[in-house]
């Protein structure tokens, strides 16, 4: 079995910990799930810092907001990621991260119904920077429901695995 470190950030509205981090608990040999704060500057940088001197994470989760800073920190060490309705545009703080050239796979999962984050203009960017990303486009709204998040993970992990 190969060991997963797993990390987590919530979103910009979100709590730390629920149910997604309670799972991820369950099956992931160590899970990173801080508390995010969006607002402040330097979270990003630290962020950065950890993976540089503990070493990468096997797989970052993010959603929305969480998803958006996900995506931006694994591009600079290929690491893996699920993105959950991802903050790639539409931001109401934060405009830009830096952003490495090194992207890893990504699964990502959209809602349809989601009224945040228009679903459709994150598939269009996603096709037009050319990284490898799977997508799942389900039925759901800007939260994505529990049985969602562990189908997604589940199946990454095993396609990762095999």
């Amino acid at each position: 079995i190969k060991v997963m470190k797993v990390w987590y950030f919530h979103g910009l509205e979100s709590k730390v910990g629920g149910p997604k981090v309670d799972f991820l608990r369950e099956v992931a040999t160590e899970v990173y799930a801080p508390e995010m704060d969006y607002t402040r500057h330097k979270l990003f940088g630290e962020l950065f810092r950890k993976i540089t001197k503990e070493g990468s994470p096997d797989l970052i989760i993010g959603s929305s907001m969480g998803g958006f800073f996900a995506d931006a920190l694994a591009s600079h060490f290929g690491i893996n990621t699920i993105l959950l309705n991802p903050a790639l545009h539409s931001r109401p703080i934060i405009s830009k991260l830096p952003y490495g050239n090194k992207f890893g796979f990504s699964n990502v999962c959209l809602g349809s119904e989601d009224k945040v984050i228009d679903p459709y203009k994150t598939i269009m960017m996603l096709q037009d920077r050319g990284s490898d990303f799977k997508l799942d486009l389900g039925s759901h709204g800007h939260r994505t429901p529990l049985n969602v998040f562990k189908d997604i993970y589940n199946e990454t992990v095993t396609d990762e695995t095999s």
